[in-house]
């Protein structure tokens, strides 16, 4: 995958202004990658220099290029898209060979990838055949549970142009060199956002989707022949947008097409709260400059607490300590700081709310599995519009009944909860001693993670703030996602731009570049992101490799 890393509760903003809504009359593009936590640092933040290149930005280790960052011309950054690029087909073994699948009423022989796979410990590797049916390798094995010969077909399993991609963005200087780099990428989708030096802004969803017959929401028969991909949709059908007419672009991981049809509507896509945040504080107001996008970009405002807010305060608290959990909402102005009491009550409630509305319906087993899809809070948030709903109902208790009386006693959970392991006094609860990020070096067992390790750190936000900082809602509350990098880059002088990364430059521990940004970071706060080589300052040192 283009961003290793990108698994549950990943997401990304970006964002472009074009020079009508910015105070230098040129675009400014942000973006920030929400990735799992890890130390070192999943970036590496360089200048590239040489044989026809200039750009600055973001790199992976081991990969000679640029991820998201900026040439000389250009900017752009990328979010993940949670387009539909896979299938599960059905598939029906032979009876009297099992190698072989029925298909249009005869059978083929499938082909079978032979892998030795060395284990710790064990002398010899195991051995596993992976059958690979027209559809795809057979993926049964890696399912619990599960019988039925299922075949995966991906995208991402066949041959792709991902590299092409990088390197022609690193060379495109106008928007008709980015959009026509965008023909070159297969394999994932990724939505990215574009700015340049010309004023121009742009969105593009880049990666090439299946033409299948259906929606592709569901595992199809595979025998039939009826389901069969017929090839890959044109990379000119993919959404994109050049210089819309409000001046601004953005994407939250969120569906970039209201229209069934399009090629982008398909997929797992983000909620939007984060995408409806953002596209209103971009168009209220009317000029922003990098100070305005950096607090923006780093704003913990989660947009459904408003209404769950008023959930909490709808119920009827049966102690007095409940009574005050839930005047301390009533009080609490929103905003998900580290600081603030109101929102480590909310946030707790939450998690409980959950729990006392699907648990018991659900079954531990799928409840677990379903909580953090990233679409629970969203199934919660929809539903606590009808307070009569009969899942607002204790299956073990039939006194029982309605949206109040599950919320009063996920208050009450609340506060057990965060009495249990803050004290007594709700005053003294803080979202920050909940909600802790820890990088957590590899080799940092025991003892050596003081020395290897970075945190805990306080930290304020949640899965749905712009500031991006995940916990896993079946086990709270640390963060397992957050801003891998913050980018801010200024068209009218490159050399303004900004960057920064939660830990460091460096992946050797006693570096002092290992976690030189963290404080930086943890504040909100950036570095210069340099461009021109005048600008570099001091140089620190020069690493040189020659062949033997």
């Amino acid at each position: 995958a283009i961003l290793p890393g990108a698994g549950a509760g990943v997401g990304s903003n970006c964002w472009a202004l074009s020079g009508a809504k910015t105070t230098s009359g040129r675009p400014i593009l942000a973006g920030d990658p929400h990735l799992g936590v890890r130390n070192p640092s999943i970036w590496y933040e360089i200048g590239l220099e040489g044989g026809g290149y200039k750009l600055v930005g973001f790199s992976l280790p081991g990969i000679p290029a640029i991820i998201l960052g900026h040439n000389d011309r250009i900017a752009w950054s990328l979010t993940y898209a949670y387009a539909d690029t896979m299938d599960l087909f059905v598939e029906r073994a032979d009876p009297r060979d099992p190698r072989r699948y029925e298909y249009k009423g005869g059978f083929e022989t499938a082909t079978f990838a032979h892998e030795e796979i060395a284990v710790k410990g064990r002398p010899d590797p195991v051995i596993v055949d992976v059958a690979i049916t027209r559809h795809g390798p057979i993926v049964t094995s890696t399912l619990k549970g599960q019988a039925a010969q299922l075949a995966l077909r991906w995208t991402a399993l066949d041959p792709g142009h991902i590299v092409d991609w990088i390197f022609g963005v690193a060379r495109a200087r106008s928007w008709s060199d980015f959009h026509a780099a965008a023909a070159s990428f297969e394999g994932a989708a990724v939505s990215t956002c574009y700015a340049d030096v010309d004023g121009h802004i742009g969105y593009q969803l880049v990666g090439r989707l299946p033409a299948r017959p259906g929606d592709g929401s569901m595992p199809v028969p595979g025998w039939t022949g009826e389901y069969d991909w017929t090839g890959l949709v044109q990379a000119e059908a993919n959404p994109n947008a050049l210089d819309p007419p409000g001046g601004v672009v953005e994407n939250s991981n969120d569906r970039p097409s209201k229209d069934p049809r399009s090629a982008g509507y398909a997929g797992e896509w983000d909620p939007g709260f984060r995408g409806a945040y953002l596209t209103q504080r971009l168009g209220a107001r009317a000029t922003w400059d990098l100070a305005a996008t950096r607090v923006l970009q780093t704003d913990f405002t989660s947009t459904p607490a408003a209404r769950f807010r008023e959930v909490i305060l709808a119920a009827s608290p049966r102690t007095d300590l409940q009574r005050r959990a839930q005047q301390m909402v009533r009080d609490w102005n929103g905003a998900l700081g580290a600081e603030s009491a109101g929102a480590a009550i909310y946030e707790s409630w939450l998690v409980h709310m959950l729990d006392r509305t699907f648990r018991d319906k659900l079954g531990d087993t799928l409840y677990t599995s379903w909580l953090d899809n990233g679409r629970s809070t969203f199934a919660l948030y929809e539903l606590v519009q009808r307070p009569d709903d009969l899942w607002f109902a204790a299956l073990g208790d039939p006194t029982v009944r309605g949206r109040d009386a599950l919320s009063a006693l996920a208050l009450g959970d609340a506060v057990t909860e965060l009495g249990r392991r803050f004290g007594a006094d709700p005053s003294a609860w803080r979202w920050g001693d909940a909600h802790t990020i820890t990088f957590a070096h590899p080799l940092g067992i025991g003892p050596l993670a003081l020395l290897l390790s970075v945190g805990p750190l306080k930290r304020p936000g949640d899965e749905n703030s712009v500031n991006k900082e995940t916990f896993a809602l079946s086990k709270p509350y640390a963060v397992i996602t957050h801003p891998s990098e913050r980018m801010i880059a200024d068209l009218s002088d490159l050399d303004a731009s900004l960057s920064v990364t939660p830990i460091g430059e460096s992946g050797q521990p006693f570096s002092p570049h290992h976690a030189d940004q963290t404080p930086l970071w943890a504040a909100g706060e950036y570095k210069p992101m340099r461009f021109s080589r005048d600008r570099l300052g001091k140089v620190e040192g020069t690493l040189v490799f020659r062949p033997r």
